[in-house]
C-alpha cells in the first residue's frame, strides 16, 4: 500500500475550504492510480494501476449517479457539486487501507449523493445533516439486498466518519449506520434455521439437473459452465480458485511416488498454493471436467499463443494470412479478419464504448490497431501471473454468448462472473437451467450459486464425523474455526450419529433405562472456615487434583503441571508417561515460541515463559518420579508452584483495557523467581 500522509483540515477555514484544499490535496498529491490519473473524467480505469487478484475483466470506478447505476447505465455523473469530492474520497480512502470490494465505497456516495439531490442540496456534502445520511441508508436499504446493503452503509459511516472529523459540514457527531450483518446464530432447529440450511445448500434436483447437462452440453458455454461447477463438486473450491487453473493443473502421483489424481491450485484468503487431491469416487468427473475445458479453450489458447511470439500484430486465420500483404482491405474482408467469415461489418465499437460506422475502404493497420487495443493489457506483455496461452478458463471474446458471433481474433479470460450468471436467472439472462426447461416443484426455473458446492462438500464431511483439521485442509482453509460457517447437518442427522456412537459404546443414553439409582453428593463442611470436612481428589493425566470443585471451578484451567494443588503419584507408570509425552510436546512448542518472539510478535513472550515454566516443572517432577530412592506409593508435590492470584488476574485485564503496555506481569514476575 502507498505510504499516504494524512491530511489535515484547519481550523481558521470553513468547511468549503478546507472541502477544496481536500479535493486539492488527493488531485495532486496523493499516487494511487497513477501519477496520470485523468482527475476530472466519469469514468477510472483501473486495471493496471490497482489490480484484484482473481479478476479478468478491465476493473473501471464508474462516478455515475444512483438512477444510472440503479438503470445499469453508466451516465449521468454524480452531482457537480459532489462529484469532486466522491473522487478524492475514493482515491484518498483506498490510499489508506486497500479493499477489493471497492465498488461498496462508490455505491454508499452513490446513495449520499442522491439523497443529498433529494434534500434540495444539489450535491453539497457541505449542507449534510444526521438525516441527510439517514436517509441514504434508508436509499441503500430499498435498492439493495439484505446482504449487501449492510456493508455499503457500513461504508457511509466511514464517509460520515471522514466528514465530521475535518469539518466538511456543521455535524458535531458522526452517523452509525444500524444496517447489522445477519450473523449465523448456530441454531439448528426452527424454520429459520431451515431457511438459511436451504439457501445455503444445493437442491437435490439442482445437481441432477447439472450432472445431465455436464454429460450432454449443446453449447460451448454449457461445456465451460458445468465443467468448472463439477470440479467444484469434486472437493471445495472457490469460484477464483478454479477460474485460474493452468492448463498442466493434472497431478498424477504424490510425494511418495504413490498413484494418486489431483490438481495443482492456487490459494486464496491465506491459504498456499498446493496440491489438492481427489477422491477416487470423483476422479472420473475430475479427468472428464478437465478434458473438456482444455478441448473448449484449445482454440483461444492458439489464438494466445500467437500473440506471446508476435506482439504488435493481427492474429489472422491462416488461410487469410495473405491479408496481412495488403494495404487496403473492403468491409468483407474486415469480416475475415474479425470473424474469420466473409460478411460486412459495418459497425465497431471501441475500448471506451463508443460506438462508430466503418468507412467500405479502411486500411490494414487501422483495424489492426483496433484490435489490438481491445486485447487485455496482460496478453501482450511479460506477467509472472498465469500467461493466457497456459490457462484453461480462457475463450475467444464472445463465445459464450450464443446470441453474438465471437472474434476469432480476441480472447480473454473466463471470469467468475460469467460462470455464475449462467447458473441463476437474473432479469433478461436465462440461466441455462431456464433454458433446458428444469424447473422445481412451483414451477420455478432451478438454480445454483457457485459457493453451495462448498457449503455441500464440507456438509458431507461435517456428518461423516471427519476431523475438523483435514475438513480445513481438503477445503484449503487456512483457519479450522471457519469450517462451522459451512456445516449445515441437520438436527436429525446429529442425532442419528450421537445415537450410533452411544450404542456403539454400550452407552444407556439411548437405551431407555429408567431404574438406575440416582446417587445424592453430600459435602461437609466447617461451618467456621467453609472448607470440606472430608477430603476428596480428582484424577488427571498425571496424577491427582486436590482443588474443592464444590466451591469454584478450575481458576487455571486444567493446567495441572502449574498448579500448587496438584499431587503426583510415585510408581504410577501411565501418568509418568503422560508427563514425558507432556514434556516432549513442550519442548517443541517452545522452540516455535521462541521463534515467534524473535520476530517480534505480540503475545509470543508469554508463550516463551509458559513453556519454560512448565518444562521445568516437567524435568523436576520426571527426575523425582524415576528415583529409585523414593518408595512407590508416595505423594510428590512441587513447592515452588505459584498460581495467579484472581486479584492478579483482574489487574492484569484492567491494564489491557486501560491502554496501558501490555506485558504480563505474573509471567514476569515467576521468571524473575520470585512469588
Amino acid at each position: 500500500m502507498n505510504k499516504t500522509l494524512l491530511f489535515k483540515s484547519r481550523a481558521d477555514l470553513t468547511a468549503e475550504e478546507n472541502l477544496a484544499a481536500f479535493v486539492r490535496y488527493c488531485r495532486m498529491n496523493l499516487v494511487l492510480f497513477g501519477g496520470d490519473l485523468a482527475f476530472d473524467e466519469d469514468i477510472w480505469d483501473i486495471t493496471e494501476t490497482y489490480p484484484v487478484k482473481g479478476a479478468t475483466k478491465r476493473n473501471r470506478a464508474y462516478f455515475s449517479s444512483y438512477e444510472a447505476a440503479k438503470a445499469q447505465r453508466y451516465a449521468p455523473a454524480m452531482s457537480p457539486q459532489f462529484k469532486d469530492f466522491a473522487k478524492a474520497y475514493f482515491r484518498y480512502s483506498l490510499s489508506l487501507r486497500s479493499s477489493s470490494a471497492w465498488a461498496n465505497r462508490i455505491a454508499a456516495l452513490r446513495a449520499l449523493d442522491h439523497a443529498l439531490v433529494l434534500e434540495g442540496q444539489e450535491g453539497r456534502i457541505t449542507r449534510a445533516t444526521h438525516d441527510t445520511f439517514v436517509r441514504a441508508c434508508s436509499i441503500i436499504q430499498q435498492g439493495y439486498a439484505s446482504i449487501t446493503a449492510p456493508k455499503i452503509a457500513g461504508q457511509l459511516s466511514e464517509i460520515c466518519d471522514l466528514v465530521v472529523r475535518l469539518g466538511f459540514c456543521q455535524m458535531k457527531t458522526p452517523w452509525k449506520s444500524t444496517l447489522k450483518r445477519s450473523q449465523d446464530s448456530g441454531t439448528r432447529v426452527g424454520v429459520e434455521a431451515e431457511k438459511a440450511r436451504d439457501e445455503k445448500l444445493p437442491s437435490k434436483a439442482a445437481i441432477e439437473a447439472l450432472a445431465y447437462i455436464f454429460q450432454n452440453p449443446e453449447t460451448p458455454a454449457e461445456r465451460i459452465v458445468t465443467s468448472a461447477v463439477a470440479l467444484m463438486y469434486c472437493f471445495p473450491q472457490r469460484i477464483n480458485e478454479v477460474v485460474r487453473l493452468p492448463y498442466n493443473c493434472e497431478v498424477e502421483y504424490d510425494a511418495e511416488n504413490n498413484p494418486n489424481y489431483g490438481l495443482r491450485e492456487s490459494g486464496s484468503k491465506g491459504f498456499q498454493d498446493s496440491v489438492r487431491w481427489v477422491l477416487e469416487t470423483m476422479e472420473p468427473v475430475a479427468r472428464k471436467a478437465i478434458a473438456n475445458l482444455k478441448e473448449a479453450s484449445r482454440e483461444a489458447r492458439k489464438v494466445a499463443a500467437w500473440y506471446e511470439q508476435n506482439p504488435g500484430k493481427i492474429y489472422l486465420k491462416p488461410e487469410y494470412e495473405y491479408l496481412r500483404e495488403q494495404q487496403y482491405v473492403n468491409l468483407d474482408e474486415v469480416g475475415l479478419m474479425l470473424y474469420g467469415l466473409p460478411r460486412q461489418v459495418l459497425f465497431w465499437t471501441d475500448e471506451k464504448g463508443s460506438k462508430f460506422k466503418f468507412p467500405k475502404i479502411c486500411s490494414f493497420s487501422y483495424i489492426e490497431q483496433l484490435v489490438l487495443r481491445k486485447l487485455p493489457p496482460d496478453l501482450l506483455r511479460p506477467s509472472p501471473n498465469l500467461k493466457y496461452s497456459e490457462s484453461l478458463f480462457i475463450a475467444l471474446r464472445f463465445e459464450l454468448n450464443a446470441k453474438i458471433m465471437p472474434y476469432c481474433c480476441i480472447v480473454e479470460r473466463v471470469s467468475p462472473g460469467e460462470i455464475t450468471s449462467r447458473l441463476t436467472s437474473s432479469g433478461t439472462a436465462r440461466s441455462f437451467f431456464e433454458n433446458r426447461g428444469y424447473t422445481d416443484t412451483d414451477g420455478k426455473p432451478l438454480e445454483m450459486k457457485s459457493h453451495q458446492a462448498r457449503h455441500y462438500l464440507n456438509t458431507l464431511a461435517q456428518s461423516n464425523g471427519a476431523s475438523q483439521l483435514d475438513i480445513a485442509m481438503w477445503s484449503g482453509r487456512a483457519d479450522p474455526s471457519q469450517n462451522s460457517t459451512y456445516d449445515h447437518v441437520t438436527p436429525s442427522e446429529l442425532l442419528s450419529k450421537t445415537k450410533a456412537i452411544a450404542l456403539a459404546g454400550k452407552s444407556q443414553l439411548f437405551a431407555g433405562v429408567t431404574d438406575i439409582p440416582k446417587i445424592r453428593v453430600v459435602a461437609h463442611r466447617d461451618d467456621a472456615t467453609g472448607r470440606l470436612i472430608t477430603g476428596t481428589a480428582h484424577a488427571t493425566l498425571y496424577g491427582m487434583c486436590r482443588h474443592d470443585f464444590a466451591a469454584s471451578p478450575c481458576p487455571i484451567h486444567r493446567d495441572c503441571l502449574n498448579c500448587h494443588e496438584h499431587i503426583c503419584v510415585k510408581g504410577a507408570h501411565v501418568k509418568l508417561a503422560n508427563i514425558k509425552r507432556m514434556h516432549d510436546e513442550t519442548e517443541g512448542l517452545l522452540t516455535k515460541a521462541e521463534a515467534a518472539e524473535g520476530q517480534a510478535k505480540y503475545g509470543a513472550s508469554r508463550w516463551v515463559s509458559h513453556h519454560r515454566q512448565t518444562l521445568e516443572h516437567c524435568k523436576q517432577l520426571i527426575s523425582i518420579l524415576d528415583s529409585t530412592v523414593i518408595a512407590d506409593g508416595a505423594l510428590v508435590a512441587l513447592n515452588d508452584v505459584v498460581s495467579a492470584s484472581k486479584v492478579e488476574q483482574v489487574k492484569f485485564l484492567r491494564e489491557e483495557k486501560s491502554g496501558q503496555p501490555r506485558q504480563n506481569r505474573l509471567l514476569e514476575r515467576l521468571r524473575n523467581g520470585k512469588k
